[in-house]
């Protein structure tokens, strides 16, 4: 008898919280198109992706010429820009110095004119960025390989992408839930749009109630959470979407509201890096909220 109540317990708690605590008034439609604009944003630095490159040879050529093999196609790049020397060492360990073709002003952020430089990885495995005009590349690494990262602010990307439509705003999968941070960060290896998996750490466990039933996602740094669910790959991206949660400072309570859903940089730039969502952040239902596959 016990159980038959607590079950009955839950049951109630669970219509009424998304009817009731939850709402998509004017406040809240006002903050939402907050994020909105911010997270449209955020999308420039993705939306200039112009190239990205592994380093496979000791030696290679950069610019828009078909011969080199970082052969670059986008409206500021130029026939010749430099030479990438790759010294990666036995390790993997990364030692990949650039020299600029004759009189070109490459520049650092600090705006010094260089003409060889060494490409410093820093720890998170990035280089210094550097600068022609319009362009700039940097070093990244993914996975234990180098790889080379071109932007360009003149990418024709940037005025065509107007964004993709959102499912409409609804009380219905906005929840309060539970979160729970791991003694000791959970390293896992997920998938990549690079076809490599990628080991990625998580810091805990968001757990929230749907349906009647417990529902829980693995959690990154910063609240960073990745998603999928009945709906990707037909009306959302198949690869997942993204979403960061405000957590709480110690274990405890947490709103997890799946209208601020979108979709990773790799929907719509095809030189991303970016990471889908483990077994673990599958959602057995369908959650038509946030973000959807189809374009503004």
């Amino acid at each position: 008898m016990r159980f038959f109540y607590t079950i009955l317990l839950i049951a109630v708690l669970t219509s009424c919280k998304n009817e009731s605590e939850f709402r998509i008034d004017p406040g809240y439609e006002s903050e939402y198109t907050t994020y909105s604009r911010n997270l449209a944003d955020g999308r420039i630095k993705y939306l200039q992706l112009a190239g990205l490159f592994k380093f496979e040879e000791q030696e290679s050529g950069f610019g828009s010429s078909e011969s080199l093999a970082f052969n670059l196609e986008s409206p500021s790049s130029i026939e010749e820009i430099g030479t990438f020397i790759n010294n990666t060492d036995s390790s993997g360990l990364a030692g990949i110095s650039f020299r600029a073709e004759q009189g070109l002003a490459i520049k650092t952020e600090s705006d010094s004119v260089v003409n060889s430089i060494n490409l410093t990885l820093d720890e998170y495995g990035s280089s210094q960025p550097l600068f022609l005009n319009d362009l700039k590349w940097q070093v990244i690494t993914r996975s234990g390989s180098p790889y080379l990262r071109v932007w360009d602010k003149q990418h024709p990307m940037v005025s065509a992408f107007k964004g993709y439509e959102c499912y409409p705003l609804t009380p219905e999968f906005i929840f309060n839930g539970q979160f729970k941070y791991y003694e000791k960060n959970k390293e896992m290896e997920v998938k990549s749009q690079l076809g490599v998996n990628t080991t990625t750490s998580f810091i805990g466990r968001v757990e929230f109630e749907y349906n009647g039933k417990i529902h829980s996602l693995e959690v990154g740094s910063n609240g960073f959470t990745m998603v999928s669910d009945d709906t990707s790959g037909n009306e959302t991206y198949g690869g997942g979407r993204y979403i960061y949660l405000d957590l709480p400072e110690e274990d405890g309570a947490v709103i997890v509201d799946f209208n601020r859903l979108y979709n990773p940089p790799c929907s719509f730039s095809q030189f991303t890096t970016c990471l889908y969502p483990p077994q673990e952040n599958y959602l057995p239902f369908d959650l038509r909220a946030g973000e959807t596959l189809k374009r503004l």
